[in-house]
């Protein structure tokens, strides 16, 4: 039966931890789809800030494109209409010093003149070409690629290729191509297989037709504050920049970075985003195409007239030289020109690089992760401990209701025998039966004996509830514990004497004082005095010695309490000072006493910051020492009050 109460009081603990087992493993996958879906939405949100970054940087180039594009004929000698569109996109911009000069770059084949814009006076004046542009003179008068490809009909097609290119990166700049005049004429060719050679030849000339307005940018203005500025709009919370962030060019050559330590660079294998971007965008820039209006007819046309089509700006102009399609007869009427627009959508030749500070979103993400299991887990934890405590409480209680019980049942049989020989002896003197002087003394002095007994388990009952319910001790005045332990053993000498005891006391001369309440000390004296007359009967010696000793907290007295009885087994040493407890030995022999003398002696000391230690072997006697900190030495002694009686009590 108490196997099975047992089996059913364990089955909601159990319950609970297996509960909390499986609140463990959910709690992991939870975390582990909760740290997937943050990952994936810190990469959108990542994804978006750089593609909002490279947009506002883009249309800031895209409106200057426009602002400073002409709207026809671009006129050297009358720059009045450039000027003006020069000032209203300074008016309009948010970035007024992005540019940094504007040129004109007239084609004088086989080369182009350079013009430079001054807005003080409003009008262009030529110069020579800057170190800084030479890379854009070159591109400008660049070579045409041909490359062949299979033609329908016989013989086979080639397709002659020049870019134009609107971002130039190394400087950095802006190259605005402008319209063919009306009146460029494409020459006459001759039919023949020279057809194609000389298709480049037009080719190129075209090429070295166009005019060009150069807008140069300021690339410290863009790295020391458009940049930074534009880092911090889009990937800045609560003030800062939790991402390393870094600009490069197409050589990955530092541009600007915010978050990268001087002599570090970010990666672009390990980077969380790459984003590119530096180009005007297709959807409202305009520039001019090479487009023939008509097919080459070498029997009777000269040339044909080459107009301005809207397209992309960074582009390649594709011109195909073939045979022209057959009449109705069948028959080849010559060599004909077709021009084929190719699309490049090219994101930017510079790169924005975005990585977390923890070295990627995954590591940071698996770091948020390891934090919240620990939190989680922590709080599981907690939960199986409180569970846990739960257990071992329960499981005290029960042992401390059954010592209760064993206390309620030695304390009734320890008052029920004082109580029937008082009431015996009453009896017969009320009876009459005692009518000699000597007898009728006898009977008092047993009726005052088991009185004190009564008094005696009475007060431990009152003094353990009192400690018990943490009364705090008041403040004690100093007591010399020598004379006080000398006193107490006085005091009791008529029992130990009763008993047979032989009882020696060792008190060492200058000892300190001890700040202790006198009456509170005479108890826990008496307590180890009484233990020492119940357990130790056998040895019929108790050796009390009074010393001064030292610790770490400082000067301490030590009243140790020797016997030569048959000593405390090894199972019991470890729960004497428990409150209710009584030792194998004391079950055996049926000592009188209630588990409570020993725990007295160990709240009286710890209550004055003292404590209480016990050595003993079986066979071998016990050693109970109370270790009390002395007083201040300037400190007065209180004189002792009239002896208390011995009180007893059993371990």
């Amino acid at each position: 039966m108490p196997g099975r109460g047992l089996a059913r009081g364990l089955l909601p603990p159990v319950a609970l931890l297996a509960l909390v087992a499986t609140l463990g493993t959910l709690q992991y996958r939870w975390l582990g789809q909760v740290s997937e879906a943050e990952r994936e939405q810190l990469k959108q949100s990542l994804d978006r800030r750089a593609r909002e970054f490279a947009d506002e940087f883009d249309r800031e180039v895209t409106r200057l494109y426009q602002g400073l594009q002409p709207a026809g004929t671009f006129d050297l000698a009358q720059a009045e209409p450039f000027a003006q569109k020069y000032d209203h996109w300074l008016a309009a911009t948010a970035a007024p010093a992005l540019v940094k000069a504007v040129y004109f770059a007239k084609a004088a084949p086989p080369g182009f003149t350079l013009h430079r814009y001054d807005p003080a006076t409003r009008a262009f004046s030529a110069v020579e070409w800057p170190a800084p542009l030479d890379v854009i003179r070159r591109r400008l008068v660049g070579t045409v690629e041909e490359k062949p490809v299979p033609g329908p009909g016989p013989g086979t097609a080639k397709i002659i290729a020049f870019s134009s290119t609107t971002v130039v990166p190394e400087v950095p700049a802006l190259v605005i191509s402008l319209p063919i005049p009306d009146d460029v004429m494409l020459p006459r060719m001759s039919p023949g297989s020279s057809g194609a050679r000389k298709g480049h030849d037009i080719l190129m000339a075209l090429h070295l037709s166009h005019n060009h307005i150069i807008v140069e940018l300021d690339s410290t203005h863009l790295a020391t504050d458009v940049l930074p500025a534009l880092i911090t709009r889009h990937f800045s919370q609560s003030g800062s920049v939790p991402y390393r962030v870094a600009i490069v060019d197409a050589s990955s050559k530092a541009i600007a970075s915010r978050n990268v330590a001087d002599g570090d660079r970010i990666d672009p294998a390990r980077a969380d985003v790459t984003w590119p971007f530096f180009a005007v965008r297709p959807d409202s820039a305009r520039s001019t195409m090479l487009t023939w209006t008509a097919p080459l007819d070498p029997a009777g046309a000269k040339g044909a007239v080459v107009r301005p089509m809207s397209s992309v700006t960074s582009q390649v102009t594709a011109v195909t030289v073939g045979p022209l399609p057959p009449d109705a007869a069948g028959k080849t009427a010559g060599t004909a020109f077709m021009t084929t627009p190719v699309t490049l959508r090219a994101g930017g030749p510079w790169r924005l690089l975005v990585q977390h500070s923890a070295g990627s979103l995954d590591a940071a993400v698996a770091a948020a992760r390891r934090r919240n299991l620990w939190l989680s887990f922590g709080i599981l934890a907690v939960l199986a401990a409180s569970v846990g405590l739960i257990v071992v409480n329960a499981r005290r209680s029960e042992r401390l209701a059954a010592q209760q019980m064993d206390f309620v049942a030695a304390v009734s049989h320890e008052l029920r025998t004082p109580l029937a020989v008082i009431r015996s002896a009453a009896q017969n003197l009320s009876a009459g039966v005692v009518h000699e002087a000597g007898q009728a003394r006898r009977y008092g002095e047993l009726i005052e004996t088991e009185g004190r007994r009564l008094t005696e388990m009475v007060e431990q009952v009152l003094e353990y509830a009192g400690l018990d319910a943490n009364r705090r001790a008041p403040l004690a005045p100093v007591v010399d514990a020598g004379a006080l332990v000398s006193d107490t053993v006085s005091s009791c000498s008529a029992l130990f004497d009763a008993e047979g005891f032989d009882v020696s006391v060792a008190v060492a001369p200058n000892l300190p004082a001890v700040a202790a309440d006198e009456g509170a000390l005479r108890s826990a004296v008496s307590n180890l005095l009484m233990n020492a007359l119940k357990h130790a009967a056998s040895g019929r010696s108790v050796a009390v010695d009074v010393r001064a000793a030292s610790s770490t907290s400082g000067p301490t007295v030590e009243i140790a309490v020797t016997d030569k009885g048959p000593g405390i087994a090894a199972e019991d040493l470890s729960h004497i000072f428990e409150p209710f407890y009584r030792g194998r030995h004391a079950t055996e022999q049926q000592i009188h006493g209630n588990g409570l003398g020993l725990s007295l002696v160990q709240r009286i000391a710890e209550a004055y910051g003292g404590r209480v230690t016990v050595r003993s072997a079986p066979g071998a006697g016990a050693t109970f020492t109370l270790h009390l900190p002395a007083a201040a030495a300037h400190a007065s002694v209180q004189p002792l009050d009239t002896p208390a009686e011995a009180g007893g009590s059993a371990h």
